[in-house]
């Protein structure tokens, strides 16, 4: 019980240190500050921009408890309960203590995080400076004030205005009182007439002061948008101009309007040359015509990790995307990453792992005859049957060393492309035949297993294999099924797909089956699930990788079903011979 507890809390900590690695690559070239924090509000990780920011060392912040960054303890405790509390991003306004001292005031978000049980296990923080931001809405409270002023004293001018004008109609009503009492009826028309005319001018000013407010805001909120959107297509253009990968931006007619200084320098142009040409001008520039031709043609279609090999070893790895709007497609983003570094490891790798596995196979050819000798000439030798054990166990585990190297150097022969074939025209049903009485005896050996084989009484069309070679696939499928399959039967079938010109064979079991979290690593090399490794039996994880390669050399396709605790089909296909299925 110790030991399980042991290994897993070794499986949380190396979950934890893998989670660390993959925060600290994932986060390293942001340009926003960025720090992980355990349950307890212990710092774990930060990023480039944090140390930016705070002006802490990675060494200065890990460790200690995220409230020394903050000026107020109190509100920094309500803010982590809140972000433990909830399963969306929770953010507030706080004072940022950096290592000078200097308070800095910024925008904190902060995301829980969750282990594989769904329980609390920390969160992420991250910080946005909001110092501009501030500065921003400072200088236009000030313009505001500014503006109410000069409405202010717009106003009390006019009043004077009115006012004056008010003096000077009563002044000449009177004079015109005194002038001729006759004509005071008229003098009392035109004075009703000037009043009514007042009111007008008054509506009329009123109205004025109305659209001049509207045309103020309207001003306001035009000028605040634009520097939003200054501000954000600076930040896009900064992203862009320093993202490590290159970038190609193409619109909806296939011409390039956006590529970044990495691109440029990958393929080798300069962006005044290729702005605004489409995918078939581009073609006179020589990296360009080989990234059009080779990889995402002059419609540009979908590609996901195509390689492209330029000049000497140089090699990238091209991905394109879609840019949908309202359902439209837009624009298509073409991605350029540089694996040379990649490839280079790889073909080392390779190379290592050839020279290796030949300088084993002879050592271990020599050991097996010598082996092989004693076990041949065991009577007249007189080896004691103790012995005698010990040497039949030092030959089989001898036996799978040969097979593990065999397996590493074709494997080797696979990815440099040296794996040879010999196609032939044969009947797939002589390559099953041999399986089926070879392999009867030693599945119900123990009486809990049964071995059948299914194939309907029908002739099937002849295929173009290597036959030594799909024989391989069909043992290894065999062979993984005996292994991990303890009661129940293995049934071996054939099958043929008229309508789809293929043979189909599939072998399925009633074994353990395979974690539906680690199916799509089954043809990855020196992959093995989970529970296969608590069985401890015996293999190298390099049969299914090899398996795949020769199915897919065929032509064919490779693939399995499979649920734990209830058994696996692994099966493939291969194309039949044309004209065998038209005499068909």
């Amino acid at each position: 019980m110790e030991e399980k507890t042991k290994d897993l809390n070794n499986e949380k900590e190396q979950e934890v240190e893998d989670l660390r690695k993959y925060v600290q690559a994932l986060t390293s070239f942001l340009p926003l500050a960025f720090c992980m924090v355990d349950g307890k509000d212990f710092i774990l990780e930060i990023n480039q921009a944090f140390e930016e920011i705070t002006g802490y060392k990675k060494e200065e912040a890990v460790g200690k408890h995220v409230n020394f960054l903050f000026e107020n303890k109190g509100k920094t405790e309500s803010f982590i309960v809140r972000a433990a509390n909830k399963s969306s991003t929770v953010e507030e306004e706080m004072n940022l203590l950096t290592k000078s001292g200097k308070e800095l005031p910024v925008k904190v978000s902060a995301l829980a995080r969750e282990d594989a049980k769904g329980d609390f296990s920390g969160y992420f923080l991250t910080f946005d400076d909001i110092t501009e931001t501030k500065r921003f809405e400072e200088e236009l409270e000030r313009r505001i004030r500014e503006r109410t002023q000069e409405l202010e004293k717009a106003k009390e001018k006019l009043e004077e205005s009115e006012a004056i004008l008010e003096k000077k109609v009563k002044a000449r009503t009177q004079e015109l009182k005194e002038l001729n009492e006759k004509l005071e009826e008229k003098v009392k028309e035109r004075t009703e007439e000037i009043r009514k005319k007042a009111k007008e001018v008054e509506e009329k000013a009123r109205e004025t002061k109305k659209v001049q407010r509207a045309v103020l805001n309207i001003a306001e909120d035009n000028e605040k948008a634009l520097r939003e959107a200054r501000r954000e297509k600076k930040k896009t253009s900064a992203i862009v101009k320093n993202f490590v990968d290159g970038l190609l931006l193409f619109d909806a007619e296939k011409k390039l309007t956006m590529i970044n200084p990495k691109a440029e320098e990958l393929l080798e142009v300069n962006s005044k040359e290729v702005f605004k040409k489409g995918t078939k001008e581009l073609k006179d520039f020589p990296n360009f015509k080989i990234l059009v031709e080779d990889i995402v043609g002059e419609e540009i279609e979908e590609a996901f990790r195509k390689e492209m090999q330029l000049e000497g070893e140089t090699c990238y790895e091209i991905t394109t995307l879609p840019i949908k709007q309202d359902g439209k497609e837009v624009g298509t983003l073409v991605t350029i990453h540089d694996i040379t570094r990649e490839k280079g490891i790889e073909r080392i790798k390779s190379e290592f792992v050839s020279v290796a596995a030949h300088q084993l196979r002879t050592p271990l050819a020599g050991i097996k005859w010598m082996l092989q000798g004693i076990l041949e000439e065991e009577e007249e030798l007189g080896v004691p049957k103790e012995i005698m054990g010990f040497i039949k166990k030092a030959y089989s585990a001898n036996d799978r060393m040969v097979r593990l190297v065999n397996d590493l150097l074709n494997v080797t022969r696979i990815e440099e492309g040296r794996y040879a074939y010999k196609p032939e025209k044969a009947d797939i049903k002589e390559i099953i035949e041999p399986f089926k009485d070879t392999y009867k005896e030693k599945i119900e050996e123990g009486g809990k297993v049964k071995f059948k084989v299914r194939e309907k009484d029908e002739e099937i069309p002849k295929v173009e294999v290597d036959k030594e070679k799909v024989g391989l696939v069909v043992q290894n499928f065999v062979e993984n099924a005996m292994k991990y399959t303890e009661e129940g039967e293995i049934v071996l079938s054939l099958e043929y797909l008229k309508e789809e010109g293929k043979i189909k064979v599939s072998v399925s079991d009633t074994g353990m089956g395979i974690p539906e979290e680690q199916q799509e690593r089954m043809f990855s090399k020196f992959f093995r699930a989970s529970n296969v490794q608590r069985k401890d039996t015996e293999g190298s994880g390099l049969g299914l990788f090899i398996a795949k390669n020769i199915i897919e050399a065929h032509k064919g396709e490779v693939g399995f079903t499979s649920k734990e605790g209830e058994g696996t089909i692994f099966y493939f296909t291969l194309p039949v011979i044309k004209e065998e299925e038209e005499e068909e």
